[in-house]
């Protein structure tokens, strides 16, 4: 165990998040666009002088000269810079743009597998932080970015009041510097608001996954009304905690947009006190008004998008973490060529093998160490609860182990690529949910598999005439705007999409529990027809969570979890314990004999 930990604790410190190679991926697409775009924002930048210049030379050239031709030629050069400007600021967007396409290209693949590989990742947080993803991505795609990217060029601006005059070159700094400042303490005072609306609302949001998936018993039981009021106060708290966030920065973005209006009557004022001085010329009252502008511009829009870019941050933050806790050996190996194991034998053999829930310190079971040989049909029996369901997941390499490891055809289960893995592996769990897509899809896991296959697999699970029934066959389209398919129709695709080429190891989850009872007889008389063929000769491996008797009855072995412990043993061996344990029972509570005769009065 201690040497488990050891190993866990190596790799959980080699995979630093900005050290996976995906997140080294994004980073670098996130700068190489930027630097790009920062071309762009120069350009942009210096256009906007075009205006202030424009304003100059009329006041002092034009005005002065009174020459009309050089009024016509200096008006065709600020049109023409002006739609060079367009092509500018249309540039730096679509740069933006195209860095948040392959900035979200290069991790959502990631991003969703990190989850998929996570056995202590729970489904509403892999949701969460795909969304994450989305809000970063649109960081940039929307030009949420724009106010950063044209701070830089601040100094330009207030270079140029300087060179104007010293004096308004002093009020621009000191006003760039107060409404930094409010930026600075907009970002101190929301982010801790911010941070808890979002989980608010992400709260919100996965109780209205939940409440969604549950509507037919919801509905049906009268529930309604009462999950609505449930719903509702948690999403009105999340808007309160937003409102919060929102005012605060609302009230401070409000404050930094006031403050500017009064520095930009204050150069006005400024200016005109040095051009009645003739310090400076009328135009430049102007020019020193419009670069001031100019200049605090891109501060005052950052206060006013503080929120936006705190949330975009968070969320880049989290997303990290999220990947980096996620990551497996095998993640790693993505992008590298992996080598197809054989075909395994059908021979399972734990060693030192526990098992607990994602999260849980407690095992659920003690350490287990058995070997089920070739082709052996294991009934799975225990109370609800009891840890059966668990154990299938964690055999299936959904779930790691708490510890120990399992060998299928003597390789670790869960250091094996799962890709490969899954070919030889048929899970049905106990409740079948399918993928978006069609019939044909679902059963052939979504490979370009040969028709054949799918058919086999199809009549294997006694679905086969069920598909056909259906409006378009196996092409029927399943999922959200699907058709709609009865538990029992999902339970028997589930069944057929396990039967799929064949796996070494079947690990099947009631499978009777919705089937209807043709299709029970077909799955019977598969498992039938398994149990007369010898161990040595089976090509694959069962194990089936059951109470079906008949199941039971099929089985080579019998494997009992019952109040933490477990046990395993020879059908036969079952069947005479349960045999023994029901006559002890008969002999301790005989049957009720009233001794009554003809004519007794009851």
């Amino acid at each position: 165990m201690d040497s488990q930990q050891s190993t866990d604790g190596q790799q959980q410190s080699a995979l630093q998040p900005d050290l996976i190679p995906e997140i080294k991926s994004a980073k670098s697409v996130f700068w190489r666009y930027v630097r790009g775009a920062l071309g762009f924002t120069l350009a942009v930048n210096l256009l906007l002088l075009v205006a202030p210049m424009y304003m100059l030379q009329i006041y002092d050239r034009v005005l002065t000269s009174g020459s009309v031709e050089t009024l016509i030629v200096l008006t065709f050069i600020a049109v023409f810079l002006l739609i060079m400007y367009v092509a500018a600021e249309g540039g730096r967007k679509r740069v933006l743009a195209n860095a948040g396409k392959e900035f979200g290209e290069s991790l959502d693949r990631i991003s969703l597998r990190a989850g998929f590989h996570n056995s202590r990742m729970p489904p509403a947080a892999i949701i969460q932080n795909v969304g994450n993803l989305s809000r970063a991505q649109s960081f940039l795609i929307n030009g949420t970015i724009s106010p950063l990217l044209d701070a830089p060029f601040a100094p330009l601006f207030l270079a140029i009041l300087f060179m104007i005059h010293w004096s308004l070159g002093v009020f621009g700094l000191v006003g760039a510097v107060i409404l930094l400042g409010i930026a600075l303490f907009t970002d101190s005072t929301s982010k801790k608001s911010v941070e808890d609306a979002a989980q608010q609302e992400n709260a919100a949001q996965t109780m209205l996954a939940h409440t969604v998936r549950q509507r037919a018993a919801i509905v049906s039981m009268g529930m309604g009304d009462r999950i609505i009021d449930r719903w509702q106060q948690k999403r009105q708290g999340a808007i309160t905690e937003s409102l919060r966030s929102v005012n605060s920065s609302n009230f401070l973005s409000a404050t930094s947009r006031s403050f500017r209006q009064i520095l930009q009557v204050g150069i006005l004022g400024a200016a005109a006190a040095l051009a009645l001085q003739q310090i400076i010329s009328p135009g430049a009252i102007i020019a020193a008004s419009i670069i001031m502008g100019r200049g605090l511009a891109p501060i005052d829009q950052a206060v006013g998008m503080w929120r936006q870019m705190i949330r975009a941050r968070q969320s880049w933050v989290d997303l990290k973490k999220y990947v980096a806790a996620g990551m497996t050996s095998e993640l790693v190996r993505e992008g590298e060529t992996v080598t197809k194991m054989p075909r395994p034998s059908p021979v399972l053999k734990l060693e030192e093998f526990s098992v607990a829930a994602p999260g849980a310190q407690k095992p659920l079971l003690p350490k287990l160490t058995f070997e089920l040989q070739r082709g052996a049909i294991v009934a799975l029996l225990g109370p609800s609860g009891s840890g059966k369901t668990s154990l299938m997941q964690t055999l299936a390499g959904a779930w790691l182990p708490a510890h120990g490891t399992a060998r299928l055809g003597n390789r670790d289960i869960h250091t094996w690529n799962s890709e490969d893995r899954g070919r030889y592996v048929g899970y049905l769990p106990q409740h079948v949910e399918l993928l978006t897509g069609s019939v044909f899809e679902n059963i052939a896991r979504f490979t370009d598999a040969d028709a054949e296959l799918v058919y086999d697999a199809a009549r294997r699970a006694g679905c086969h005439d069920v598909i056909l029934g259906l409006p378009e066959g196996y092409d029927t389209q399943i999922g959200e705007h699907g058709a709609h398919l009865s538990a029992g129709q999902r339970q028997s695709v589930g069944l057929a999409r396990a039967f799929f080429d064949n796996p070494v190891m079947m690990l099947l989850d009631e499978p009777t529990a919705h089937l209807d009872s043709t299709m029970v007889g077909s799955f019977l008389q598969q498992i039938a027809r398994l149990s007369k063929i010898p161990e040595d000769e089976r090509d694959s491996l069962y194990i089936i969570a059951t109470h079906d008797v008949r199941i039971i009855n099929a089985a080579d072995r019998v494997l009992v979890i019952q109040n933490g412990k477990v046990g395993l043993m020879p059908r036969e061996e079952y069947l005479r314990k349960i045999s023994d344990l029901n006559q002890k029972r008969a002999q301790l509570n005989p049957p009720n004999q009233t001794g009554k005769g003809p004519g007794t009065n009851e």
